[in-house]
């Protein structure tokens, strides 16, 4: 029996020429050579004489029988990446069946670094088979193939190299040039595909070698099974678990005839003689066990050349078997057969390998003029399990549970087709929730076409339930968000998945479904398919009312953002069709757009329409603020005056409000936000107040006066919160004597409030010509504690050198604190230390280092130690 080249059961491609080498007896222990190797005369084959050194490979033929040197032959060619390799050569003569003889000459790569023409090669080999002519047929000598083995190219997963397989049989050996696939395995075990052999007849390559690539010890150690005849056919399976995933070789390359359950097709190996050694795998699913196989070797209809195996492997990663057919089944015409396993085996491979052959005499002696074309045949595999004769609503029922049986229920009908899915989606409210999430794997094995009804209904049905577990009207929150939806999250995952495809479903549900449903359906389609929402939301809108309708234009904005919608969005903003739609949905279109509505097309006159629209109700006039602000600052000069307008004249306080919020971000308003800080009514005032700290803080430049005209409300308005927002805006503004004094003067107020942000504001202008002041207010053990801290955090910001003890005694307080006072003093008169730094401060802060610290206080003096010096040190 002939030895397998191979010696590993899974190495990569790159790797496997490494356990495909000639026998040990030709190639174990041969060293570089200098010396020539001289093949000797074979019966019609000339002598052949081959030197290998670093100046490159010499072959000469001799036809005569006499001694026979490489001096005056012929000069190989090689790649000019091979030549420096060529040190370290070796070449092994090998003996072919029949006497003939050739040279493999082998330069390893292994330990050089790849050359920059072939950046795989780094432990690879360059090979060259050469051989002497035959005789009468001239004297050059001929190189039969030449290149690199074990040299992987292409992506992860498949990946191939070349290989060249020394096969020992009775007398002499085999060789065979061919490649190693990582995506062609027999599970896992290497397999060389598309193989030439060696003719020692022609002396050429003949394309379509069969290999038997299963080693040979474990091809011994496998166990022995023999296929039981079955008279009658077996019923057809349900579901078909073996799915072909590749061949070595097939007729036609309709190797997935193999396990398609049509007893008319088949698989015919697609090599010349009794295909030994070639083979289909299968996937599985390693949670279902396989109790045993259904063979129909002769397809209904037969097959040119058909012939039966007499012996084939049935492989799975870790396990192999030998079956044996006690009969030529392709004389048998209804004959199939059954072949029982000794133990259940789950496994995610499984491969069948043929071996021996019913065939007609010379089938296997390739070449050979009364060698019948012989295609040995499987008309059908089929793995039994312990769910034979179970129907599809038989194994959506075993879901329930999510047990070992339910997952090999699952396994099944997640290979199952359609009628598989439908199943699982008809039973599906009948099972439990561990039967339920199986099933949803089941489900998503179909097109997106059957998925998104289902999907899309679960989305409706599990936001519903999602809502009614929420607190009701009138009762507390919970103290905990509820664990997301299993199967709300599914739903969620697979709409996103398919897209587009899912926009008409989902717009459907927004059109018609509850208000919780709407809401769901609403926010996955503006991200699957924004373009398509736009208008499903906009039809949504129209009768929509309270929180449903913030959260459809909440999604309707969501849509607008994107890129995708943007041809929607400039349509719907024409008038013609704008006005087609009720004014609600026409704000609404506009707000959702948000900053994006000044760079619409048309968005400027869409609101203009609003606008200018008589009469002009309060709420039309207070949604339209938003819109006019993003108008305004992209320079639309009608918008501006409208929110103008409307800050200084509107009737409505709440519009006047509304305008001062959304005018922070348009300079051209900064004059009007001043005045509207004098509006009669105490909001207006307040969010214009707002705005303008906001503005000042943002960089943007305030008119001249603002600083005196804030000042003027920090000191007589008569709200506590108007007093000290204007005492914020100060803060934020550019310092300014006239700011200063106010904030100095807004020291005294009673509003410990207004004091703070006072001390903030003077602390930001490092106000150090009003030291005293501040420096009254950190020492006043009688004031607000928060004052006293700001103020110590101020009085850093200033760089006061003189207050460094005092700091040092309110942080060292804190380690033993009396009270809630004394830790905040202590960490505001750290960070004070930590901003002024002085240079003594380690030894000043060293007591807080201690392991007797509370935890908090050691890492605020850490922080305080490792800060930047924010003062020049005197």
């Amino acid at each position: 029996m002939s030895r397998s080249p191979f010696r590993s059961r899974r190495p990569r491609v790159g790797a496997a020429v490494g356990v495909i080498a000639a026998s040990s007896t030709l190639l174990g222990n041969a060293a570089a050579q200098v010396a020539p190797v001289v093949l000797p005369h074979a019966a019609g084959q000339q002598a052949l004489a081959v030197r290998v050194d670093p100046g490159g490979i010499t072959a000469r033929a001799c036809p005569t029988k006499v001694t026979c040197a490489p001096d005056g032959g012929k000069v190989l060619a090689v790649p000019p990446e091979v030549a420096p390799l060529l040190g370290g050569a070796r070449v092994v003569p090998i003996a072919l069946a029949d006497g003939k003889h050739l040279a493999k000459i082998e330069a390893p790569a292994a330990g050089k670094p790849a050359p920059a023409s072939a950046p795989g090669a780094a432990g690879g080999s360059w090979a060259m088979l050469v051989a002497a002519p035959l005789a009468g047929k001239g004297t050059e000598p001929i190189v039969l193939w030449s290149g690199w083995t074990g040299v992987a190219t292409g992506e992860h997963g498949e990946g191939r190299s070349d290989a060249v397989v020394v096969e020992p049989l009775g007398s002499g050996s085999r060789v065979l040039v061919g490649q190693l696939r990582e995506d062609v395995t027999i599970c896992g075990r290497p397999a060389l595909v598309g193989a030439s052999e060696v003719d020692p007849r022609t002396m050429t390559l003949l394309k379509g070698a069969s290999f038997q690539n299963l080693p040979a010890e474990e091809r011994r150690a496998a166990g022995k099974l023999v296929a039981e005849r079955r008279e009658a056919d077996a019923a057809a399976p349900a579901f078909r678990l073996l799915r072909p995933t590749a061949a070595s070789s097939a007729v036609g390359k309709r190797f997935a005839e193999i396990a398609d359950g049509d007893p008319k097709t088949a698989w015919s190996e697609g090599k010349a003689g009794a295909g030994r050694g070639e083979f289909v795998s299968f996937s599985s699913a390693d949670e279902v066990g396989i109790t045993g196989l259904g063979l129909r070797i002769k397809p209904q209809d037969g097959v040119d050349g058909g012939a039966a195996p007499r012996t084939l492997f049935v492989a799975t990663p870790d396990r192999l078997f030998q079956v044996s057919l006690p009969e030529d089944a392709w004389l048998k015409e209804p004959a199939g057969y059954e072949v029982k396993l000794p133990e259940e085996i789950r496994a995610s491979c499984l491969a069948v390998v043929l071996d021996e052959a019913y065939a007609p005499r010379g089938a296997g002696d390739r070449g050979a003029p009364s060698a019948p074309e012989v295609r040995v045949t499987i008309a059908e595999i089929t793995a039994r399990t312990a769910f034979d004769g179970q129907g599809s609503g038989a194994l959506v029922g075993a879901l329930a549970g999510g047990g070992e049986r339910s997952k090999a229920a699952a396994a099944l009908l997640a290979r199952s087709g359609p009628e598989a899915v439908d199943a699982a989606i008809a039973g599906y409210d009948k099972l439990d929730a561990a039967g339920k999430q199986l099933a949803r794997g089941v489900i998503d094995t179909a097109p997106c076409a059957v998925q998104i009804p289902f999907f899309t209904a679960r989305l409706a049905s599990g936001a519903a339930a999602a809502r009614s577990t929420s607190a009701a009207p009138g009762r507390a929150p919970r103290a905990a968000a509820p664990e997301p939806d299993p199967e709300l999250h599914h739903a969620r995952d697979r709409i996103r998945r398919c897209g587009r495809a899912a926009a008409p479903a989902l717009a459907e549900i927004v059109k018609g479904g509850a208000a919780t449903a709407k809401v769901a359906a609403a926010r996955e389609l503006a991200l699957v398919a924004p373009a398509e929402a736009i208008p499903a939301l906009l039809d949504a809108l129209a009768g929509a009312r309270g929180a449903t309708r913030r959260d459809l234009r909440a999604a309707l904005a969501l849509a607008a953002r994107s890129e995708r919608a943007a041809p929607v969005v400039e349509e719907e903003v024409q008038l013609d069709r704008l006005r087609a739609r009720p004014e609600g949905a026409q704000l609404d279109l506009l707000r959702a757009l948000g900053p994006a509505l000044g760079r619409v097309k048309g968005g400027g006159a869409a609101f203009q329409a609003l606008a200018s629209a008589a009469p002009a109700p309060f709420e039309r006039r207070y949604l339209l603020q938003a819109p006019a602000a993003a108008l305004a600052r992209a320079g639309e000069a009608p918008a501006e005056a409208y929110l103008r307008a409307s800050l200084r004249k509107d009737a409505d306080p709440h519009v006047r409000l509304r305008a001062a919020e959304v005018a922070a971000e348009v300079p051209a308003l900064a004059q009007d936000l001043l005045a509207a800080a004098s509006d009669a009514d105490v909001r207006v005032r307040e969010a214009a107040i707002v705005a303008l700290s906001r503005a000042a803080s943002a960089g943007a430049k305030l008119p001249a006066g603002a600083a005196e005209a804030l000042a003027a409300r920090l000191a007589s308005d008569p709200w506590t919160f108007i007093r000290g927002g204007a005492a914020l805006a100060i803060g934020a503004m550019p310092a300014t004597p006239a700011g200063d004094r106010a904030l100095v003067g807004a020291l005294a107020d009673p509003s410990p409030e207004v004091r703070r942000h006072a001390l903030d504001g003077l602390g930001a202008h490092r106000a150090t010509a009003h030291i005293e002041a501040v420096r009254d207010r950190a020492e006043d053990k009688e004031e607000d504690v928060e004052v006293r801290a700001r103020a110590i955090l101020a009085l850093g910001a200033m760089c006061d050198a003189s207050s460094v003890d005092l700091w040092t005694r309110l942080a060292l307080r804190a380690k033993a604190p009396i009270g809630e006072r004394d830790q905040r003093l202590g960490s505001a008169a750290l960070a004070a230390l930590g901003a002024v730094h002085p240079a003594d401060l380690p030894a000043r802060l060293k007591p807080l280092l201690d392991k007797d610290t509370p935890h908090g206080l050691r890492e605020t003096a850490r922080a305080a130690l490792a800060a930047a010096p924010q003062c020049r040190r005197r």
